[in-house]
């Protein structure tokens, strides 16, 4: 269908379920007359070679078209395949990360989401490999009681990297938080 007299092409200040702004991108054929013609336009859609965001977009546009003339088996058809490619992209983003790193939740990156890949041999606790002691144990403050970690962190004999171990354990301990 024709764009309205005066809307410049691809306007965005204008939508219509039934205006084609750009005929290179339709998949042609597809339909929502009868639940027949909904199946049969999703199978056109899923083998269209289009991309998946442009799939669902396709599949949006049948949907909205279906409700609006009252064909609501047809739109729940269109429906169903739009759910199903929404858990597929939701699955590409959860395996969207690296060989040796895994998803931690999802970081705003602009204005999308996107997987937060982490390390897989990272251990949080002290940034080193899980296989590897840890820092404190490294420098013999494992296991000490904050009496103990006091001594340590006044201690002339202690490393200055016990003294900054023993001076975080012990804020960690006690809850404090660095100040702003």
């Amino acid at each position: 269908m024709p764009r309205k007299p005066g809307q410049p092409a691809k306007s965005d200040k204008h939508s219509d379920l039934y205006t084609d702004e750009d005929p290179k991108g339709t998949i042609p054929g597809l339909k929502f007359a009868t639940p027949e013609d909904a199946k049969d336009s999703v199978s056109k859609i899923k083998n269209s070679g289009r991309s998946h965001a442009h799939k669902i977009q396709a599949a949006v546009a049948m949907e909205q078209r279906a409700r609006v003339m009252g064909k609501i088996e047809a739109a729940g058809i269109y429906r169903k395949f739009i759910n199903s490619m929404k858990n597929k992209t939701f699955k590409e983003l959860r395996e969207k990360c690296w060989d040796g790193w895994t998803q931690q939740g999802m970081k705003k990156k602009g204005n999308r989401m996107v997987p937060n890949c982490v390390k897989v041999s990272e251990n949080f606790m002290d940034g080193k490999n899980p296989q590897d002691k840890g820092d404190s144990a490294r420098h013999g403050l494992a296991g000490k009681t904050i009496e103990q970690l006091k001594k340590i962190r006044s201690s002339e004999t202690a490393s200055p990297r016990q003294k900054q171990l023993a001076h975080f354990k012990i804020n960690m301990t006690q809850g404090r938080r660095k100040d702003k």
